[in-house]
Formats: C-alpha cells, sequence, structure tokens
C-alpha cells in the first residue's frame, strides 16, 4: 500500500463509523415518534445505513488488498445505494413536514373552536337566562293578582309567560342545531328541489310571492345542512318583511370555479353597520319581543356554508329589500 491507499482507507472507515453512529441514533428517533408510517421508514433509513457501513467496510479491504476491479464495482453499488438512500431520506422529511402541517392545523382548529365554545357558552347562558328571568317575574306578578284578586291580569301575564317558554324552547332547539352542525356527508345535491320542496310548506301563506328565476344548480355537500340554509333564508325573508306581501326572488349564476345563490327580497333592508352581526349567535336587530327570534337561524347558515367551502353575504342599504347571497364552489 502507498500513502494515498492509507489516507483513502483512513476516511473510509470514517465514513464506516459516522454510518454507525448514524444507524444508532435512529433506536432516539424511533422513540420519539408515534406514527407507524413514519417509524417505517426510519427503519428502512436504518437498514440502508447498515448497508452502508458494510459496504464502507468492504472498500477499505479491497483498497488494502489491492482488488481495483471489486473496488469500481462496489463503488458502483455504494453510489446507487447513495442515491437511494437520499430518496428515502427527502420522502421521510417531507412525510414529517405533512404530519407537522397537520399537526399544526389540528392545533389551530383546537385553539380556534375553543374560542367559539367559550364565546357561544357565554353568550348561550345570558340568552337562555333572559327568559328564565321573564317567566319568573310573570309568575310573582300572577301570585300578586291573583292574591289581590286581578283575575282579568292573570290570564295576560299567561300568555307572556307561554311567549317566554315558546321562546326558550326555540332557543334550545336552535343551541342543538347549531352544535350539530359536524362535517359534511358528500353527495349530489338539488338546490332547485330543496327549494321547491320548501317553497311547499307555504302554500297556503297568502303573504309570499316567491319566484325561482331559473334552474338552480346541482351542488356537491350535506342534502341535509343545504336544506336548513334554504329554510332559514326563507324563513327569515318572510318573518321580518314589513310588507302586505314578501316578494321573494330565488336565483343563481355561475362561473368558472363557482355558484351564486341570491335570496332577494323586497322587506325593510338592514343597515351596512349590521351586515356582520346579524351572524352571529343569538344576535337580532329587532325587540325578540315583536318577532320571537332565537337570533340562530342566519348563524346556522353562515357555519353551514363555510362548512361547505363557501361563503354568504348581505347586500342591502337599509332602506329597501335586502340580497343574501350564497357561494358553493363547483
Amino acid at each position: 500500500m502507498d500513502f494515498y491507499d492509507y489516507i483513502i482507507t483512513g476516511l473510509v472507515l470514517s465514513g464506516a463509523i459516522i454510518i454507525l453512529l448514524s444507524a444508532r441514533y435512529t433506536q432516539k428517533i424511533f422513540r420519539l415518534l408515534s406514527d407507524n408510517n413514519l417509524q417505517s421508514n426510519w427503519k428502512k433509513l436504518r437498514v440502508l445505513m447498515l448497508i452502508f457501513f458494510v459496504g464502507y467496510i468492504g472498500v477499505a479491504l479491497v483498497v488494502v488488498l489491492g482488488k481495483t476491479e471489486l473496488l469500481a464495482i462496489l463503488s458502483g453499488a455504494i453510489f446507487f445505494m447513495g442515491s437511494l438512500f437520499v430518496f428515502l431520506v427527502v420522502s421521510t422529511g417531507l412525510d414529517s413536514f405533512t404530519k407537522l402541517k397537520q399537526l399544526h392545523q389540528n392545533l389551530d382548529d383546537t385553539e380556534l373552536k375553543n374560542e367559539e365554545l367559550e364565546q357561544f357558552a357565554y353568550i348561550t347562558s345570558h340568552d337562555l337566562k333572559a327568559p328564565l328571568r321573564g317567566i319568573s317575574s310573570l309568575a310573582t306578578f300572577i301570585k300578586e293578582d291573583l292574591q289581590a284578586g286581578k283575575t282579568e291580569d292573570v290570564y295576560k301575564h299567561l300568555d307572556f309567560m307561554q311567549g317566554r317558554i315558546e321562546r326558550l324552547e326555540s332557543l334550545i332547539t336552535g343551541i342543538l342545531h347549531y352544535s350539530r352542525i359536524g362535517n359534511i356527508k358528500k353527495e349530489s345535491v338539488n338546490l332547485h328541489e330543496i327549494v321547491i320542496d320548501e317553497l311547499e310548506e307555504y302554500q297556503n301563506n297568502t303573504n309570499l310571492n316567491c319566484t325561482v328565476k331559473n334552474q338552480l344548480p346541482v351542488v356537491k355537500g350535506d342534502r341535509l345542512q343545504l336544506s336548513q340554509v334554504v329554510a332559514n333564508l326563507i324563513s327569515n325573508a318572510v318573518k321580518y318583511n314589513d310588507k302586505p306581501v314578501c316578494e321573494l326572488v330565488i336565483s343563481s349564476i355561475e362561473t368558472n370555479d363557482k355558484y351564486f345563490i341570491t335570496f332577494q327580497d323586497n322587506g325593510p333592508g338592514i343597515d351596512p353597520k349590521y351586515h356582520q352581526k346579524i351572524f352571529e349567535v343569538f344576535q337580532t336587530l329587532n325587540d325578540r319581543d315583536t318577532y320571537e327570534s332565537t337570533g340562530i337561524g342566519l348563524s346556522i347558515v353562515k357555519k353551514i356554508v363555510e362548512k361547505h367551502e363557501g361563503n354568504v353575504e348581505v347586500i342591502s342599504d337599509g332602506k329597501l329589500g335586502t340580497k343574501f347571497v350564497m357561494s358553493c364552489p363547483k
């Protein structure tokens, strides 16, 4: 062996030691990983490291023995294994980053849901207490009237109490509907059929004149949830209309990637400063004794539409009429 052979042998053996140490460190990585796929990838890398170690020792022996023919073959094999090793490293790294991204997304979603839950619990407790306080006060009034012999006022208080009880029941039902909006089960949903089915509920209602201008699209989504959206938007237009007849026009247009479905009424309109507020849970713009509203309907609409990767917005100058525009991806 000449001087250069000693240098080559020393470098190769040093590389073998580094490879052996790297294979040993993978054991620590195994203990940190809970994902089976990532563990499997790292096990493959460890096997390749051990093969590299054997190859390095083989190259060192070939250099010592002076077998140049074997050296060329071993060098080619090591280059091939090196490229395979790099591929597995990149693949494992990609999987690791994907898992990490999913973890961060889950953490962000959990944090958002916790904030939403905290806000929801606060508002819910406040709005549930309101009708309960009203019922308690009315019960006191009834007791006082009975003691005073004012039976004519008792019936009036009982009517108010019945209204508070119905509002409380509506609130509880609305809360259940809102909380149950979870993952969607996608299927082909014909929005035109859903609208026609919903309008049958109003066929004896002379206060509604609804026109469906064109054929509404078939979209991908959860039929039950999209039916809730349609039902809430139609009932919202009827309930808050201040005209003798509610004129409601439902239409749709499409772009390259979306459908836009519009519910346009001739009601009093909504002031632009309230366009965001109306979609918040339990928020109403009118006295609840006037409409017995829970303030959950539009919140349900917004949550369902966003679950379907769409958006809903209100267009109104606050003077005459309102448009609710719902977008759905194709």
